[in-house]
């Protein structure tokens, strides 16, 4: 836990592309939630989905872990253990011992060993089939709020839409179209989800695209805008600087100069 420097106090904060897990080891306190507050006994963990507002007072000396994935990892996973959509709620659960692949997870995270990226992933789907398997065994554990509304559900289903062909759909209709809802809809649910409209969610991903372009190919900077959906590189190259601080050209040259 990294709440002792805070004098294990978190004020009320949200994560709009992160979804976290927390094992309460020793210890406990109060989450500070959307709707009220809670209690977090030891040996207990906390499932809370991005976009919800949470802070916390844990009592001092208390230990933990906390597992966080962006959504664009997350959702995929939910979406195979989880149809009926419990992790898009915010639960409260008790465990005698953490997940057994906690440890490992942990450990695969401060290696560099081959496949790394596909070894973590296995490791978080097992602890959160884990958190689902307790949850299901008390179905009344916890509070359900926030993230399980439809608007939260919308969001996330963007979200993975979003990671999945942004490379293709440049615009918010076709995703509003796959999703079967208005692009008016779909822009307040992002709001009241995320904190954030659609269209701000789908220009974060072209700008991570944009940077990884830019870090790890030659393609000239003008290829690149078209290839994110820009007709004129110049409102590329003005987008990527608002969003960096860095034009295209100087964010190449930092990053080529940083790996020489």
């Amino acid at each position: 836990m990294r709440s002792g420097p805070r004098r294990w106090r978190i004020a009320r904060h949200r994560h709009p592309s992160l979804h976290q897990l927390f094992w309460i080891e020793r210890g406990g306190g109060v989450l500070i939630g959307e709707d009220g507050e809670s209690t977090l006994g030891a040996a207990s963990f906390l499932n809370m989905p991005a976009g919800v507002a949470h802070g916390f007072r844990f009592l001092p000396g208390s230990t933990g872990t906390v597992l966080t994935l962006p959504v664009a990892v997350f959702e995929p996973i939910r979406a195979r253990i989880d149809p009926r959509g419990q992790l898009l709620g915010v639960h409260i659960g008790q465990a005698r011992t953490a997940p057994p692949e906690l440890e490992a997870l942990l450990a695969e995270q401060q290696g560099r060993r081959d496949n790394r990226g596909e070894a973590l992933a296995a490791l978080a789907t097992l602890i959160f089939i884990w958190a689902l398997r307790l949850l299901e065994a008390n179905p009344q554990a916890g509070p359900q709020a926030g993230a399980g509304s439809a608007a939260a559900r919308l969001a996330a289903r963007f979200q993975a839409l979003v990671d999945a062909h942004h490379r293709e759909w440049h615009a918010l209709e076709p995703y509003a179209a796959a999703l079967a809802v208005t692009t008016p809809h779909l822009t307040r649910a992002c709001r009241q989800a995320l904190g954030q409209p659609a269209s701000a969610v789908l220009r974060e991903r072209q700008m991570l695209e944009a940077r990884r372009l830019l870090a790890y190919t030659q393609g000239a900077v003008a290829d690149i805008a078209y290839r994110l959906g820009f007709a004129d590189p110049g409102h590329f190259s003005r987008v990527f600087s608002a969003a960096t601080g860095l034009s295209p050209r100087a964010f190449r040259r930092g990053f080529t100069s940083g790996a020489e």
